[in-house]
């Protein structure tokens, strides 16, 4: 949306990551996982737009660095 090539990165890594869940996922958790994933993006986009359209700062920097520490955390979750 706003970084052109690493907004195509972002997009990949997250197909790649619902592909995953979807292969190790049991067929009976989808609601509850589907649950997860919207709950997640809500959150995650609630961080995003506190990082860019925030006249404080300091604290825009905190929401990216959350934001980025979130992302880097689900990941290694996921990879662990």
């Amino acid at each position: 949306m706003f970084d052109g090539t690493q907004s195509e990165e972002t997009m990949q890594q997250r197909n790649d990551v619902v592909r995953f869940i979807e292969a190790i996922m049991l067929p009976e958790q989808g609601r509850e996982i589907f649950q997860i994933r919207i709950a997640s993006k809500q959150a995650h986009s609630a961080l995003l737009t506190r990082a860019v359209f925030n006249d404080d700062v300091a604290d825009a920097q905190w929401a990216r660095l959350q934001a980025a520490r979130l992302t880097q955390e689900c990941t290694a979750m996921l990879l662990s």
